[in-house]
């Protein structure tokens, strides 16, 4: 196993859920998180951190305003960027369901595909990647998977 891969983590894992990334963010990083929705779930976000920033935020809402939204956005101190809201498939998460979330970062983006479908891509908005050392995932979300690798 090459040594920046870090070990897969497999649960059931706790939420908050953290993860420090030594080497930060780069082209090629695939995190895969597996995990279900709990059935009465709000909410869950998954936050890519530099500091006290968040550089990439994905927040899948069940409910706002009787709608299913899959918000992404960034964060620098107190100030909200941006939010980015289109997908496009349907929204891919169930309550009480499992689900697989693929992220992968390029030189430009993260790419984003849940249950192998991709949903949509986040352009860099903080560009020192390899300073986004740092990932949490919080809220209505039970965590079994979190892995973190290099693709060829």
């Amino acid at each position: 196993m090459p040594p920046q891969w870090l070990p897969p983590t497999s649960g059931p894992l706790s939420v908050p859920f953290n993860l420090n990334l030594a080497r930060g963010v780069y082209d090629k990083m695939m995190m895969t998180i597996l995990g279900h929705v709990k059935p009465d779930a709000k909410m869950f976000t998954v936050n890519f951190l530099k500091g006290n920033h968040i550089a990439f935020h994905i927040n899948p809402r069940f409910s706002e305003g009787g709608k299913q939204v899959l918000v992404r956005n960034h964060k620098l101190g107190e100030r909200w960027g941006p939010e980015e809201r289109e997908l496009k498939g349907p929204f891919p998460f169930a309550l009480g369901s499992p689900f697989e979330m693929k992220i992968l970062c390029t030189p430009e983006a993260f790419r984003v595909a849940v249950n192998n479908i991709p949903l949509f891509e986040f352009r860099h908005r903080v560009l020192e990647l390899n300073q986004i050392n740092r990932i949490n995932i919080l809220h209505d979300v039970v965590l079994t998977y979190v892995n973190v690798e290099t693709l060829p």
